[in-house]
C-alpha cells in the first residue's frame, strides 16, 4: 500500500493520521509545510519500507524519531533546513539501505550515521559549512558514498579499511587538497574527484585497484601525475583529466582505456603515443595536432570503428604539411618573392638620395610599399616554417600556434593588411585633392612653406592610420583570433571567441575601400577626357585607380570567408576549410605582391627614379640630382618638386625618335650651355630634369626654339606645372632657361603631347 501526500501545503500531521495502515509500505510526505518530523503517527508503522520527507521545513531530528521504523529501507530527508541531527535519531532503523541528506544546513556530520550497519547508499550534497570527513565506523556495507560541496581538505588515511565492499566514491566539488592511497579499496569501480584542489597523483594513489573503471580528475590543479601512477589500472575505460595544467600524461598501463579527455590542459603541448592507447575510441585534446597521432588528419575516420575524435582537424590543423598542395605552395612561393623584391626596389628608388624633399604621392607610395613589404615577410615566414616542418607539421604545429613566433607573425600581417588598406584610401584622398587643386589653380604656384605645410598634414594623417593599425594588430592578440590557426590571422574561417573582431575588421576595410572607390569615381566624373588625355598628368590617378580595383577584387574572398561562419553557423559553409586556407592563402597577401608590380610597370614616377637611380650607378656618365630654379612671372616660386632625372645626351635620341630634326637649334644651345658653364671639364655630359605636366610652345611654321625677338611668344595661358603635379612629366634643363624650355620642347613634340604655351618669357640666349 501507497500513499502520496506530496504537495498538499501540510504544516502538521495528526497522531490518528495512519491508525489501521498496517500494510502501509510506501509514504510520500515530501513538497509540503512539514516544520518537524511526524514522530506520532509513524510510531506504528513497522511495515514502512519507503519514507519521502524531502522538500519540507524540517530544521530538527530528534532521537528515536524513527524508532519503530524497523522495515524501513530508503529514508529521503533532502532539501529541508536541517542543522542537527540527534545521535540516537537513526536507532531501530536496521535495515536502512538509502539515506539522502542533500541539501540541509547540516553543520557537521551527523554521528547516528555509525548505527547503521546495513547502509549501503549515503548521499551528503550540498552542506557547505562542513570542514570536516566524516567517521564512517560501523557501515561496513557502505557501497556508495555521495559528499560534494563541503570544505573537506583532506581524506582519511583509512577510508579504505573502513569501506572495503565502497563501489562508487564521489567527493567532486570539495577542497581536498592531497590524495591518500586507495589500495584498500580493491572493489571500487567509479571514482569522482572533479572540481577540487588536487595538484599531484603520487605513484601509490591507485595502487592495486584493478576494478576501477571510471576515474574523474576534472577541474584540479594537478601539475604532475607519477609515470607509473596508473600503471595497475588494467580495468579502466574512462579518465577524465580535462582542466588541469599538466605538461604529460602517463599512458603505461592504459590498455583498456576507451575514453580519455584531456582538454584544457594548455601546457599539454606534447602528442600522445597511440601505441599504448590501443582501445581508445574517444578522445578530447587541448589541440587538434594530437589527433595526428591516431588517425590520419587528411583522411576520413574509418566509420566501421565508429571513432568520435574531438576537437575537429582539418586544413586549418595540418598533420604534414603547413601549404598544403604543391600548388599552393608554388603560388605562395612566387607571391612571396615576388612581393619582397619588387618591394624593395620600389623603397630603394623613392629613397634613393635626392636634394628636395618627396611630394606627398611619393611618400603614401613608400609607405604602401613598406606596409606590402611587412606582408612579404609574414609569407615569407610561413613558407620558411613549411620548410622546416617538412612532413611533419603536427610535432611543431602546437609550440608554433601558441608560441611568440605567431604572435609577431600575426602582428606584422594585421599590421601591415590594414595600413596598406587605409593607406589606400589616403592615397585617393590625396589624388582627388590634387587633381582638384590643379583644376582649380592652374596658374597659382604655393610658397615653399606651404608646401611643407601640406607634406606635414598627410604625413600626420599617414602615422594617425599607422596607430589604428597597430591598435587593429594588438586586439587580435588580445582576443587571441590571431592564435586559432597556424596561419596567424583572424580570417581562419571557423566559428569561435574572435568571430567578432574579425568581422569588426572586416566591415572596416569594406568601410574604407568603399571610401576609395566613391572618392574615385567622383573624381572621374569631374574630369573631363582633356584633362585625361595627357599620360603624363593622369598616370599617378591611373595608378591609385588600379590599386583600388585590384585591392578590392582580392579583399572579397577573404571577407567572404570570414563572414561565412556568421552566417551559416559552420566553418563548412562556403567550399569546406580546405578552400578557405587556399583563399587565405592566396588572396590575403596577393595584393601585397601586386602593388608595387603596378607601380614598377605603369607609373611614369618609377621611370624617372630608376633611371635616375642607374644613372648615379655609372662611373664617367653625366649624373647626379639638379634642381632647376626658374623665375616666373609674377615673382612665384619654385614648383612643388623641384627635382629630376639626370641622364647623358643620348637620351633625347631616345626620346625624340625621328623628330631629331626639331631640336637642332636645342642641341646646339645645349652644346653652348655645357661649353660655358664647365671650361675645367672634360665631359660634355648634359643634365635634364624631368618635371610634370608643362610643355612649352613651338612655332606654327618651323622647329626653331627662339622667335625673331629671342623670346618665346606670350600666350597668356597658365602654366599646367603646379605643386601638385608629379615627377617626371617634362625635360627641363639646369644649364639655363632658354635651354629647358628647348628640352621641354624636344620631349612633349618626341611625345605627339599638346603644347601649352607659357604665361612667362625666357631670356635671349646670349653669347
Amino acid at each position: 500500500m501507497c500513499r502520496r501526500l506530496d504537495a498538499n501545503h501540510i504544516t502538521s500531521v495528526p497522531e490518528d493520521s495512519f491508525e489501521g495502515l498496517q500494510q502501509l509500505r510506501h509514504l510520500w510526505l515530501d513538497d509540503n509545510s512539514l516544520t518537524e518530523v511526524p514522530v506520532g503517527p509513524l510510531r506504528h508503522q513497522s511495515n514502512l519500507q519507503a519514507l519521502t520527507l524531502a522538500l519540507n521545513r524540517i530544521t530538527h531530528i530528534p532521537d528515536n524519531a524513527f524508532a519503530n521504523l524497523s522495515s524501513l529501507v530508503v529514508l529521503h530527508l533532502h532539501n529541508n533546513r536541517i542543522q542537527e541531527i540527534g545521535k540516537n535519531c537513526f536507532n531501530g532503523l536496521d535495515n536502512l539501505e538509502t539515506l539522502d541528506l542533500n541539501f540541509n544546513n547540516l553543520k557537521t556530520f551527523p554521528e547516528a550515521i555509525q548505527t547503521l550497519p546495513k547502509l549501503k547508499e549515503l548521499m551528503l550534497r550540498g552542506a557547505s559549512m562542513m570542514q570536516d570527513f566524516p567517521s564512517l565506523t560501523g557501515t561496513i556495507n557502505l557501497e556508495s558514498l555521495t559528499l560534494t560541496g563541503t570544505k573537506i581538505k583532506s581524506i582519511p588515511p583509512d577510508l579504505c579499511e573502513d569501506l572495503t565492499v565502497l563501489r562508487t566514491l564521489d567527493l567532486s566539488y570539495n577542497e581536498i587538497e592531497d590524495l591518500p592511497s586507495f589500495q584498500g579499496c580493491v572493489r571500487l569501480q567509479d571514482i569522482s574527484l572533479q572540481h577540487n584542489q588536487i595538484q599531484q597523483i603520487d605513484r601509490g594513489t591507485f595502487q592495486g585497484m584493478t576494478s576501477l573503471r571510471v576515474l574523474d580528475l576534472s577541474r584540479n590543479q594537478i601539475k604532475f601525475i607519477h609515470r607509473d601512477a596508473f600503471l595497475s589500472l588494467s580495468a579502466l575505460t574512462n579518465l577524465d583529466l580535462s582542466l588541469n595544467s599538466l605538461a604529460s600524461v602517463p599512458t603505461a598501463g592504459l590498455s583498456a582505456l576507451n575514453q580519455l579527455k584531456l582538454t584544457g590542459n594548455v601546457e599539454l603541448r606534447n602528442g600522445l603515443m597511440s601505441k599504448s592507447l590501443p582501445k581508445l575510441r574517444s578522445i578530447t585534446v587541448p589541440y587538434a595536432y594530437q589527433c595526428c597521432a591516431f588517425v590520419a588528419c587528411d583522411s576520413a575516420v574509418n566509420s566501421a570503428e565508429d571513432d568520435e575524435r574531438r576537437n575537429a582537424f582539418g586544413a586549418f590543423k595540418p598533420c604534414e604539411h603547413l601549404l598544403g598542395s604543391w600548388m599552393i605552395r608554388l603560388t605562395v612561393w612566387f607571391i612571396c618573392l615576388v612581393a619582397l623584391l619588387f618591394n624593395c626596389l620600389v623603397l630603394a628608388a623613392t629613397f634613393s638620395p635626392r636634394t628636395s624633399p618627396l611630394s606627398p604621392a611619393r611618400i603614401l607610395v613608400a609607405l604602401l610599399a613598406s606596409a606590402n613589404l611587412l606582408t612579404g615577410v609574414y609569407v615569407a615566414a610561413l613558407t620558411l616554417l613549411d620548410a622546416v616542418t617538412w612532413g611533419s607539421f603536427a610535432e611543431y604545429g602546437v609550440w608554433w600556434e601558441t608560441g611568440a613566433g605567431c604572435q609577431v607573425v600575426g602582428f606584422l600581417a594585421v599590421f601591415s593588411s590594414e595600413w596598406a588598406v587605409l593607406l589606400l584610401a589616403l592615397a585617393a584622398v590625396e589624388r582627388c585633392l590634387a587633381v582638384r587643386a590643379l583644376m582649380g589653380k592652374a596658374g597659382a604656384l604655393r610658397s615653399s612653406g606651404e608646401r611643407r605645410e601640406r607634406r606635414r598634414r598627410f604625413g600626420i594623417a599617414a602615422l594617425l592610420l599607422g596607430l589604428v593599425s597597430v591598435a587593429a594588430a594588438c586586439l587580435s592578440l588580445y582576443h587571441g583570433s590571431a592564435m586559432d590557426s597556424p596561419l596567424c590571422l583572424p580570417f581562419s574561417g571557423g566559428p569561435g571567441s574572435g568571430l567578432g573582431f574579425t568581422v569588426a575588421l572586416v566591415l572596416m576595410n569594406t568601410l574604407a575601400y568603399l571610401l576609395s572607390a566613391v572618392v574615385y569615381t567622383r573624381l572621374y566624373c569631374r574630369l573631363g577626357r582633356a584633362q585625361l588625355a595627357d599620360p603624363e598628368q593622369a598616370g599617378s590617378v591611373r595608378h591609385i585607380a588600379w590599386l583600388i580595383f585590384t585591392n578590392c577584387i582580392f579583399f572579397c574572398p577573404v571577407a567572404a570567408f570570414s563572414f561565412a561562419p556568421l552566417l551559416a553557423g559552420t566553418s563548412n559553409a562556403v567550399g569546406g576549410p580546405e578552400m578557405a586556407k587556399s583563399v587565405t592563402l592566396i588572396f590575403f597577401p596577393l595584393s601585397a605582391c601586386l602593388n608595387p608590380v603596378l607601380y614598377v610597370c605603369f607609373s611614369p614616377s618609377f621611370r624617372y627614379d630608376w633611371l635616375r637611380l642607374r644613372g648615379r650607378g655609372r662611373a664617367g656618365g653625366c649624373s647626379g640630382l639638379q634642381v632647376a630654379k626658374g623665375t616666373v612671372a609674377g615673382g612665384s616660386a619654385a614648383s612643388d618638386d623641384g627635382e629630376g632625372l639626370s641622364n647623358d645626351c643620348g637620351m633625347y635620341t631616345k626620346l625624340h625618335g625621328d623628330a631629331r630634326g626639331m631640336c637642332e637649334h636645342c642641341d646646339a644651345a645645349l652644346h653652348i650651355s655645357t661649353s660655358s658653364s664647365s671650361d675645367s671639364s672634360s665631359s660634355s655630359a648634359c643634365r635634364h630634369l624631368v618635371k610634370s605636366h608643362s610643355c612649352p610652345a613651338l612655332m606654327a611654321n618651323g622647329p626653331q626654339c627662339l622667335s625673331s625677338e629671342g623670346y618665346w611668344p606670350d600666350t597668356g595661358t597658365f602654366s599646367a606645372q603646379s605643386e601638385y603635379g608629379d615627377e617626371g612629366d617634362s625635360f627641363v634643363s639646369d644649364s639655363s632657361e632658354q635651354v629647358q624650355a628647348c628640352g621641354r620642347a624636344c620631349f612633349c613634340q618626341s611625345r605627339g603631347l599638346p603644347l601649352v604655351h607659357y604665361s612667362y618669357n625666357i631670356p635671349r640666349l646670349t653669347d
